[in-house]
């Protein structure tokens, strides 16, 4: 058994580099490619994203101003900056 895997060593971590790699974006939540920028326009009709927010939380910026139910739309965009800005 231990011969066996000796012998298939670098086979075995060759299989465990690829399976964390396509495990790694749904892991980590930070995909490999850009959402397009017609997904952020459609979401984010109607939405000023501020420049402080990162690129790949824009989206989740918008949907956190749109779900949200304070009581004015000013409360909703300070709520939501202090909320993704690192």
């Amino acid at each position: 058994m231990i011969h066996s895997i000796k012998s298939n060593l670098p086979i075995i971590i060759l299989f465990l580099i690829v399976v964390g790699g396509f495990a790694y974006p749904f892991y980590s939540g930070e995909w490999f490619v850009a959402n397009r920028l017609s997904d952020i326009d459609t979401k984010c009709y109607g939405v000023d994203v501020p420049e402080r927010i990162p690129y790949n939380k824009a989206i989740l910026f918008c949907s956190c101003v749109h779900a949200n139910g304070h009581v004015s739309k000013e409360e909703n965009y300070k709520y939501c900056e202090r909320k993704f800005v690192e």
